[in-house]
């Protein structure tokens, strides 16, 4: 007669200890990152145009200089060239001396724009103007946070990172044959359509939110997918369970708070600005931003990122196919 069956028998209470001790670790990690990247936004060399002749390009300047290091101010002879700079992700905004206009994208929330109307407010009043604000670049109505394009690609990596952990405990963290290797690929390629598709359904018809671009949201949304699933698999047949303990820490703890999200890169401090656009959930954010409001300007860089994590994880995922990995090999089941 069969007796109980025990999943971890063998596994002693110090290994056991160990793994509690590293997710002990990896939730200190997540609350020093997310504290840390998002609790104070402060700007740091945010691009912003200034259109209009030298003399009145320099004032502003000048006074830009006493907000130290906050702005990055950038020269354009026209207003029509200023604009493009903004449609292109140049530049943040735009100042017009001359009419003490500034144009802003509220696209990204209302903490950038409450910034760049901060700044210029006093610039115009010394040139004894009023400051006149024009949005050239409004977020959807239904999100005034600017936050819908963070939380849709955190949902795809989310998804995408589980579906390769879910698989590599069912399956075998390693891939048995380069058959069982290209069949796992295949299958997160599949998942990876119906998920980036998943979350264009939901978004754009389920709450009307990031309309009029659904073919271009849901490829990014496969890539996006797709990428860290491969990387997942790839990081756990190499590393077994500390590869996922390695994506959670990559994907979720490090790249959440630094995928510029609730404040843009400029804002956030000098690791998590320097961190985010080597990650796949700033470039997601980026992508599926720059598809909706700039009418696919500026999205090379990110693409290329999502591509680079995909080819990675796919090469390493097929050489490592068959190799038995000893990080992480528990006991067959048994019974008594």
């Amino acid at each position: 007669m069969a007796g109980p069956v025990h999943p971890a028998r063998g596994v002693s209470y110090p290994v056991t200890a160990l793994f509690m001790v590293g997710v002990f670790l990896l939730g200190a990690a997540f609350i020093a990152s997310y504290v840390g990247g998002l609790h104070a936004p402060h700007p740091h060399r945010v691009p912003v145009a200034v259109a209009g002749p030298a003399d009145a390009t320099a004032r502003v300047d000048a006074a830009l200089r006493r907000e130290g290091d906050a702005f990055d101010l950038r020269t354009y002879p026209t207003t029509a060239s200023a604009r493009q700079a903004i449609q292109h992700r140049d530049v943040y905004g735009a100042y017009l001396p001359q009419q003490g206009r500034l144009l802003i994208t509220s696209a990204f929330g209302p903490t950038t724009s409450g910034l760049l109307r901060s700044a210029f407010a006093p610039v115009a009043a010394a040139d004894g103007l009023r400051l006149s604000v024009q949005d050239v670049v409004p977020a959807d109505p239904g999100d005034p946070e600017g936050l819908v394009p963070f939380y849709l690609v955190i949902g795809w990596i989310v998804s995408a990172y589980l579906v390769a952990a879910i698989v590599g405990l069912y399956r075998g963290m390693a891939a048995i044959t380069l058959r069982d290797a290209l069949v796992r690929l295949a299958a997160f390629a599949v998942y990876s359509a119906v998920a980036g598709a998943m979350g264009t359904l939901i978004v754009e018809t389920g709450y009307g939110y990031l309309p009029d671009s659904p073919w271009p949201l849901t490829g990014v949304g496969a890539l996006c997918v797709f990428a860290v699933a491969a990387a997942t698999a790839a990081a756990e047949s190499l590393l077994g369970i500390i590869g996922t303990a390695l994506t959670i820490l990559v994907f979720v703890v490090l790249g959440n708070p630094s995928a510029g999200g609730p404040w843009p890169l400029p804002l956030l401090p000098a690791f998590w600005r320097t961190a985010g656009p080597w990650l796949p959930n700033w470039a997601g954010t980026e992508a599926v931003r720059n598809a909706v409001y700039f009418d696919g300007h500026a999205l090379t860089r990110p693409l290329l990122v999502l591509a680079a994590y995909a080819a990675a994880g796919i090469v390493l995922f097929l050489l490592l196919a068959g190799r038995t990995n000893p990080v992480m090999r528990f006991p067959a089941h048994s019974t008594a």
